[in-house]
């Protein structure tokens, strides 16, 4: 749990600055763009991400999960080895990708946004060769992950990228149009994927001293490993493909409404995902060794965290969603529904914690696998039936209905397989306190004073105070005691 306390606090930093500065990336796309070319710039990027899942087949997770049992068993050598069974399939499989998307980029113009073609196509063009830079960045973050350490994850993909992205995007978007806003954001992967390697490389070898590699691993690698690639780019389309229906299906002016509001819940996701990140390499250490009460105590107190972080977030932007989609200007209204059902839906997820690692941890990748791939099927399928007739809220309830259903799907099989549930005292007393501290005076705020800056500024004060001092009241029943004694043994060290 320090562990866990230590580098989940490292990545929260991280996620609060990259929540801040997406969100400002956002606003700048949004008011220096038209409409219409925003839209082909969040639908151009929202499948370049899905293309980079695609890409990395799934080495994020498996080099996190075998270089954590190779220290925990004190086996370098199975280390190097999984590295090498890991890195030079992605690099090749990225290669041919971006060539065929260079090729093939007018029929993905015109597929992706039929109301803006030309445009699309050549944002596709100028996408494709950064894919490979966001691989190697993707490789050598995992690697340090699986290494021990949170850092280079932190700073560099929560901050330093998103940093450059902003900064880059921000000139290009006021001086020069909308393809070089895109590749300015692509080219935020250049400087990540630079500084990641030298890390990368400076830790291996320290950690993995001299040990020369234990024999060829690519079997027991892509085993592990190719049904976390399939579920990786499943994970990723039901949180970007819908952007590139909507865009398909209703227009690239409804797609930027769309990505503009689902800025928002991004950002509780990064929360979650910050914990997450952390503590996926402490699962699989104790389950590695049958360890599966540390396990337990762990997913328990994880999941309290995760609650605690960002129910205050989704309560706040379902209270006041009108209000905060206005900061995108003019257009931007009909983004306020969809705000409010994807923030209901992820309080939902947070409430069951970190179930699909755990479940990936213990080596059910296959289950996993099942899971996403009904939940985006229920996504997709929706999305088809319900774009057409209700546009940006019908994609919203589609991916709400996915969020949901792998959840539940997952906590079945964990309580089933490994006998383990995320509902302690510490996760009750966690959503209590969040809905009666933080949700009950932004309510109040909403209903007697309206939606506007004003009601919001007064439901954050009120609720903001009264959930900190139940934090401090509630420490020790939330776990906070043991998350605050291991940041100050950090910082001592």
């Amino acid at each position: 749990m320090a562990g866990v306390a230590r580098g989940g606090a490292a990545n929260v930093a991280g996620a609060v600055l990259s929540a801040v500065i997406g969100f400002a990336l956002t606003v700048v796309v949004t008011r220096a763009l038209p409409q219409a070319q925003a839209g082909v710039f969040f639908s151009t990027t929202s499948g370049f991400l899905v293309v980079v899942a695609v890409a990395q087949l799934g080495t994020n997770t498996g080099l996190v999960y075998f270089l954590s049992r190779a220290r925990a068993l004190d086996r370098p050598g199975d280390a190097r080895s999984h590295l090498r069974a890991a890195s030079l399939p992605v690099l090749g499989w990225t290669a041919v990708i971006s060539a065929a998307l260079v090729v093939a980029a007018p029929a993905v113009g015109r597929l992706v946004s039929p109301d803006e073609p030309t445009a699309t196509a050549t944002a596709v063009r100028v996408l494709a060769p950064f894919l490979l830079a966001a691989s190697v960045e993707n490789l050598a973050v995992s690697a340090t992950r699986g290494l021990g350490t949170m850092r280079p994850t932190a700073l560099l993909t929560l901050v330093v990228r998103p940093a450059a992205q902003l900064l880059l995007v921000g000139l290009a978007s006021l001086t020069l149009g909308p393809a070089a806003a895109v590749a300015g954001w692509a080219a935020g992967y250049l400087v990540t994927a630079v500084a990641g390697t030298l890390w990368a490389r400076r830790l291996l070898a320290r950690s993995l001293r001299d040990a020369p590699p234990t024999g060829r691993r690519h079997r027991e690698f892509w085993s592990f490993t190719w049904p976390r690639a399939i579920m990786t780019v499943a994970q990723m389309a039901m949180q970007r493909l819908d952007i590139v229906l909507v865009g398909a299906l209703a227009g690239a002016v409804p797609a930027a409404v769309y990505a503009a509001a689902t800025r928002f819940v991004v950002a509780g996701q990064m929360g979650s995902q910050a914990v997450t990140l952390a503590a996926q390499p402490r699962f699989a250490e104790h389950l590695a060794v049958d360890d599966t009460r540390s396990v337990g105590v762990l997913y328990r107190s994880s999941t309290a965290w995760l609650v605690l972080m960002t129910w205050p977030l989704y309560l706040a932007l379902a209270a006041f969603s009108t209000t905060v989609v206005d900061v995108f200007g003019g257009g931007y209204d009909a983004g306020g529904a969809v705000v409010v059902i994807l923030a209901v839906a992820l309080m939902l997820s947070s409430l069951l914690g970190m179930v699909e690692v755990v479940l990936a941890m213990s080596g059910r990748t296959t289950w996993t696998l099942v899971n996403t791939l009904i939940g985006l099927g229920v996504q997709v399928g929706l999305d088809l039936v319900l774009i057409p007739r209700h546009g940006i809220i019908g994609a919203a309830i589609g991916w709400a209905a996915a969020i949901v259903l792998r959840n539940l799907l997952a906590l079945a099989q964990v309580t089933s397989a490994l006998r383990l549930h995320p509902f302690g005292a510490s996760t009750v007393t966690a959503a209590v306190l969040g809905l009666v501290a933080a949700g009950v005076p932004l309510a109040v705020a909403r209903l007697t004073l309206g939606d506007d800056v004003s009601a919001l500024a007064v439901g954050l004060v009120v609720g903001g105070l009264a959930y900190v001092g139940g934090c401090a009241v509630l420490r020790r029943r939330l776990g906070l005691e043991e998350l605050g004694a291991a940041l100050r043994s950090r910082r001592r060290r």
